[in-house]
C-alpha cells in the first residue's frame, strides 16, 4: 500500500508501473512499438492502421516480461498484438522461442481460429527493437516451467 489515513481507505500503487517511471515514458514506448512494427501484431501479422487518438483499438502492447517480474521498459521487452491474444500469451498457452518461432505447448487449449491466426515465427522490426532473447527465456521459465 502506498499511504493510508484514518478512515481506512488506502491508495495502492498502480500494478505494471514503476514509481520511477513517468507516464510520458510508458506512453512513448507504446507508440516506439507500435511504430517499429508498423501497426502489426507480432503474433498473426495482422496490420491495422494507425490510432486516432494514444490508445490503439486492436493492438495492446504487452511486456513479455512484466515489469512486477522485473521486466524493463524496453522496446526488446514488449510486443504488439491483438487484444484477443493477450491472455493466451500471458498465460503461457503462447510462447516464443529464441530463434522467434511461435510454440502453442497445449493446441487444444485455444480455439481453432486463434491457431489458424498463429503465424509460424514473429513479425519482426528492424534490429535493435527486436525481442530480446533473456526476456523471452523468462517468459518460458514463467508460462512453462521450463
Amino acid at each position: 500500500m502506498v499511504g493510508g489515513d484514518e478512515d481506512g481507505f488506502e491508495e495502492e500503487g498502480q500494478r505494471g508501473f514503476a514509481a520511477d517511471e513517468s507516464l510520458d515514458a510508458y506512453t512513448s514506448l507504446y507508440r516506439l512499438v507500435l511504430v517499429s512494427y508498423g501497426y502489426r501484431c507480432a503474433l498473426t501479422g495482422a496490420r491495422f492502421a494507425p490510432p486516432a487518438g494514444t490508445l490503439h483499438p486492436d493492438l495492446e502492447v504487452e511486456a513479455i516480461q512484466p515489469r512486477a517480474q522485473g521486466g524493463p521498459l524496453s522496446i526488446a521487452n514488449y510486443l504488439p498484438m491483438i487484444v484477443s491474444m493477450v491472455p493466451a500469451f500471458r498465460d503461457g498457452l503462447i510462447t516464443i522461442e529464441d530463434d522467434f518461432r511461435i510454440v502453442v505447448p497445449q493446441p487444444q487449449l485455444l480455439d481453432r481460429a486463434m491457431l489458424d491466426g498463429l503465424r509460424s515465427s514473429l513479425v519482426l522490426p528492424e534490429e535493435p527493437f527486436r525481442p530480446g532473447a533473456a526476456f523471452l527465456a523468462h517468459h518460458r521459465r514463467y508460462a512453462l516451467g521450463r
